[in-house]
């Protein structure tokens, strides 16, 4: 295992938040950790899209400081050994050995550049849209079989907001932490493509999707 330093604690608690919710999502969630210089990007991909959504990837991100100088990395590993791996103080962390044969999507990672502005949205938005797709399912799941529950689920994932934003990116913000306090009116979400990539940029981390076939993928070396 290689050792390496947090910028600061709330860093490491960051991080560890990160995980803890992830893995609340998916106990077998995997993470891939990129750093490169002072930061370090931590992509997961938790079970949040529908049944019917295949080919679809909703990959969350959360960008955390290293302490200046750190050597670079790159490792695929299990959630649950990183969150054991952070130091008992947040200050510093280990890498846990590779994980074998991971997840499909971590080997395909969104771009770092060539993102094309697309437009801004408040998080009070996204957060009233969340609360309301989730209030309609519920409702709507009355009295219907598993093929129909499917159905309403779909319908509801693939809701479009303005700037092609669909429900199930606000939604991962959502239940990631990333939107923050509801008490934070003013916040702003951006939202940005990359050919067949979409990303949603909020408060406290990002969310980005991708649909089978993106073109121009390349392996991340952070965000």
């Amino acid at each position: 295992m290689s050792g390496y330093h947090f910028a600061e604690a709330a860093d490491g608690l960051a991080l560890g938040a990160f995980l803890e919710r992830l893995l609340a999502l998916d106990k077998t969630a995997a993470v891939r950790l990129v750093g490169v210089g002072p930061v370090a990007a931590a992509y997961g991909a938790p079970p949040l899209h529908g049944s019917a959504s295949r080919g679809v990837t909703v990959l969350v991100v959360r960008t955390v400081a290293l302490a200046p100088d750190s050597p670079p990395f790159d490792r695929t590993v299990v959630a649950g050994q990183l969150l054991d791996a952070i130091g008992a103080d947040s200050h510093d962390f280990t890498l846990p050995e590779a994980l074998v044969g991971g997840p499909s999507w971590a080997g395909l990672l969104p771009p770092r550049t060539g993102w094309r502005p697309l437009g801004e949205l408040t998080v009070r938005q996204l957060s009233e849209a969340v609360a309301q797709g989730n209030a309609d399912f519920r409702f709507g799941a009355l009295g219907r079989d598993r093929a129909g529950l499917d159905a309403l689920a779909e319908e509801i994932w693939t809701r479009e907001f303005p700037l092609g934003l669909r429900w199930r990116a606000a939604h991962a913000a959502s239940v990631m932490g990333f939107l923050g306090p509801e008490t934070a009116g003013g916040a702003v979400a951006r939202v940005s493509a990359h050919n067949r990539w979409l990303r949603l940029d909020v408060p406290f981390g990002t969310v980005i999707e991708r649909t089978t076939g993106s073109e121009s993928a390349e392996p991340a070396r952070g965000v």
